[in-house]
């Protein structure tokens, strides 16, 4: 797998990022999202998270911890870190968490009660904090994480958040997400950042889709990882009955809204219309 890096990598996905997306894009779907885009960005909660991030990126401390992403085998790969390290290389960044935030949100609004939140790849906790910071008391998260080590420190840091039920479960996707799938319990608000391969988004997607509440919001991290993430993320989002939002590094889908008309929906990228 040749995974997206150096100047030119990226210059190539921004070049295609700027015309017509291949997918189409039902924006009034989406309008509850970009709404609350725009109320979070002063959040005192992001303020809050920017400060434990800095503060985490120049902890040396160092963790055995056990990655079982792109590339590894079905054992894993046993690796040592520091915490620094990692929340510099691996945790959402405030442009990511500040959609997450939104995704929570938007989520609210549509169910008008506590949502239920669902995070594949927890790493050190960051996209969950966003997550749960962007949801009301009452909600409920639940972490999937390979790493032992990662899913404990995770869960210890996502304690801050009071009333809320959080749950994280350590091990190989393969081992615990059937257990989700088996509770058949819906999800408001899901978060796809685990193992970095397009069959693996794939199956996620096809195992989670009975899962997803009427309006919920799934947020795909890293899209164009890879060439071939990227193309299993336009597998996701040109399923006719989910609308898609292309933010480059991420994409956003939710169901159509199912008062838009067919002629309704435009085919704009997030770059064009802002």
């Amino acid at each position: 797998m040749n995974r997206t890096s150096g100047l030119f990598g990226w210059a190539g996905w921004l070049k295609g990022w700027g015309s017509l997306s291949k997918i189409s894009q039902d924006h009034r779907a989406f309008s509850r999202c970009l709404k609350a885009w725009g109320g979070v960005i002063n959040s005192l909660d992001i303020s809050r998270i920017d400060r434990d991030e800095r503060l985490l990126r120049g902890v040396e401390d160092e963790v055995e911890w056990r990655d079982y992403g792109a590339d590894c085998p079905p054992e894993g790969r046993p690796r040592k870190s520091s915490i620094g390290s990692i929340a510099r290389s691996a945790s959402s960044d405030r442009r990511k968490g500040l959609w997450l935030m939104a995704a929570a949100q938007s989520a609210i609004q549509a169910a008008a009660q506590p949502v239920r939140i669902l995070e594949l790849g927890t790493c050190l906790g960051a996209g969950g904090d966003y997550l749960l910071s962007g949801a009301p008391v009452g909600s409920t998260y639940i972490g999937l994480e390979g790493s032992a080590s990662l899913a404990d420190f995770t869960r210890r840091r996502l304690e801050q958040h009071a009333g809320m039920d959080v749950s994280v479960e350590a091990g190989p996707f393969e081992r615990t997400l059937p257990a989700v799938i088996q509770a058949n319990e819906p999800f408001d608000v899901v978060f796809l950042d685990g193992c970095h391969e397009g069959d693996a988004l794939r199956g996620q997607w096809r195992d989670l889709q009975p899962l997803l509440s009427p309006n919920a919001m799934v947020v795909v991290d890293d899209i164009r990882w890879s060439q071939d993430m990227y193309a299993a993320w336009l597998h996701l989002a040109s399923e006719p009955q989910w609308a898609a939002l292309d933010l480059f590094r991420m994409g956003i889908l939710t169901p159509h809204d199912p008062a838009i008309k067919g002629g309704d929906i435009r085919r704009v990228s997030w770059r064009q219309r802002a």
